[in-house]
């Protein structure tokens, strides 16, 4: 497969394999490694006016073609092959141990000083107990300020 390397790309590895970046700044791949390298802006090769297209774009438009392209790239892999692919941390397992913890802890008096001391993903976790939501971007200063006014 043809990918157009990213602006700025000197050198291309992948598998510990260094690949050539031809003069027309094109790689050339198997078609299962487009998957990986799409996420670091390697794109299919096309006509420059497809890019001129997607300089149109609004940012909703934007999300909208990367979340068809990364589907249609996800119904073309296995469901073995899917799985190989994710680490082991992502098998489902359950709750990690802070979650657990964090969890028992929402149930319990908690006060100003231990929230104080919790990190991002504890203040989370603690949040996600107490039922509250949280919208991203934030700071852990307001992570910690919405964990005090849950307590009250």
């Amino acid at each position: 497969m043809k990918l157009r390397v990213p602006n700025g790309c000197g050198a291309v590895s992948h598998n510990g394999k260094l690949l050539e970046i031809a003069e027309d700044g094109s790689i050339h791949v198997d078609d299962d490694d487009w998957v990986f390298l799409s996420s670091h802006g390697f794109r299919p090769w096309k006509d420059e006016h497809a890019g001129l297209e997607i300089a149109a774009m609004t940012r909703e438009g934007l999300v909208m073609r990367v979340m068809s392209t990364n589907l249609k790239t996800l119904q073309g892999i296995g469901t073995e092959d899917m799985r190989a692919r994710l680490p082991a941390a992502d098998d489902g397992a359950g709750p990690s141990e802070v979650e657990k913890v964090t969890t028992s802890q929402a149930s319990s008096n908690i006060d100003g000083k231990a929230i104080s001391a919790f990190n991002r993903h504890e203040l989370f976790a603690f949040l996600r107990a107490k039922g509250v939501s949280v919208s991203l971007p934030i700071t852990n200063d307001e992570l910690r300020a919405m964990a005090r006014r849950s307590l009250d």
